[in-house]
């Protein structure tokens, strides 16, 4: 169903288990199980754990990595030297042990390639973004396209609180919307030392969860919503502070340590993503609160100069129409340090250079509600209705009087 639902997608990511990956799985288990014989009773099937419950390629290796070094010995040993046939056994054991192992290492090399690259070719289009929320929108999308999973969930962590926020699946099914159903109604998880979460933000690393079920780390209330078993999860840290995990899964399959190295890439890169983005937006937001002071100062400037080559005198406020209600300010810059404190000053002199309230406080060092107070009452000495009109006033008089 899987690969049906990805036909023809652009960008889709490789299977979650190629076919490759079946055969070397049925091989390495037959290997595993004989060399487990030859190795002697402490490797014996019936003393570990069977090879049919290993659905990990790494895994196998390992495994079979033991058991060709216990081979090896039971070869080189002069005590317990064996006979002919058994020799032979143990040689053609030991032979396809490392046989298969070099075809697992093959294929998990091409096959990390492979996915690095699908990973790289759905990253691609996010560098072209410029807004975090465009990044944040397509985030699950991107995993589920190019990291070869099945579903992806995005959450967010507010300081001590995890928030499952978004889940996407390859399919629709009645489980999924369940599971997007009970993510709008969990405001928050408390990350207290017990979860697996609470350890990604603690030590900034991946996760790996072979079996749910049985691991006390797992969130009860998530496994039950979503029906994980075996899953991955990484943190998102851009500037290196967690804000956030991506959890994902197969359907029908266990993930894999290479799922989890992925995933890890996908998160690291992703957080370089979102942060260069942040910046981008902050930086834009700045630029459209300078264009519009230097709008503003420019049209100050314009009217002093204007007002400088008049030869009649420069209309009354009240005569022209505008602020009628308003007495005329005082025509001495000196006028001005009688009506104004001199932090007041301080306030309107930056207020004149298109300082924001936040920008004052920072230069100031004072809190954004005292510089609110200060605004307030040099509009209310100087009769302003805006700030534009405090900030004429100040450039005309004090540019005026030189």
């Amino acid at each position: 169903m899987r690969a049906q639902f990805r036909e023809g997608r652009p960008g889709a990511g490789p299977p979650a288990r190629p076919e490759r990956h079946t055969d070397l799985m049925d091989r390495g288990r037959k290997v595993l199980e004989a060399a487990a014989r030859f190795a002697g009773p402490e490797h014996d099937a019936e003393h570990d754990a069977a090879p049919d419950t290993v659905h990990d390629l790494t895994a196998l290796d390992g495994r079979l990595a033991v058991l060709t070094s216990a081979l090896r010995e039971r070869l080189a040993s002069k005590g317990t030297r064996p006979d002919g046939l058994e020799a032979v056994g143990l040689g053609i054991s030991l032979a396809d042990a490392l046989d298969v192992r070099h075809e697992i290492h093959d294929h998990l090399s091409h096959e990390r390639l492979r996915r690095l690259d699908a990973m790289e070719a759905g990253l691609s289009p996010l560098r072209r973004l410029r807004h975090p929320d465009e990044l944040l929108d397509r985030v699950c999308e991107t995993v589920l396209d190019s990291c070869g999973f099945d579903r992806v969930m995005l959450s967010r962590v507010e300081g001590s609180v995890w928030r499952p926020w978004k889940s996407r699946a390859v399919t629709d099914r009645e489980p999924e919307r369940a599971f997007r159903e009970w993510i709008r109604g969990i405001p928050e998880i408390r990350l207290d030392h017990l979860t697996l979460e609470s350890e990604m933000v603690r030590c900034h690393r991946p996760a790996l969860v072979a079996d749910g079920e049985h691991d006390p780390r797992v969130h009860r209330p998530l496994l039950e919503a979503s029906g994980l078993r075996s899953y991955v999860a990484a943190p998102l840290m851009p500037a290196g502070r967690v804000i956030g995990f991506l959890h994902a899964d197969h359907t029908s399959a266990p993930v894999t340590s290479l799922d989890l190295d992925i995933l890890w890439a996908f998160t690291r890169a992703f957080g370089r993503l979102f942060e260069r983005t942040v910046l981008l937006a902050r930086l834009g937001e700045q630029r459209e609160k300078v264009q519009a002071a230097m709008e503003t100062l420019g049209n100050v400037l314009g009217d002093l100069a204007a007002a400088e080559i008049e030869l009649v005198p420069r209309p009354s406020v009240a005569a022209s129409g505008s602020r009628a209600d308003r007495p005329p300010v005082h025509s001495s810059s000196a006028a001005l340090e009688s009506l104004l404190t001199p932090r007041e000053l301080e306030v309107l002199s930056l207020m004149a250079t298109g300082a924001t309230n936040d920008r004052i406080a920072e230069q100031l060092v004072i809190s954004n509600g005292t510089v609110k107070s200060h605004v307030k009452r040099i509009l209310r000495k100087l009769r302003a209705e805006n700030r534009g009109e405090a900030i004429y006033d100040y450039l005309h008089l004090t540019i005026g009087d030189n």
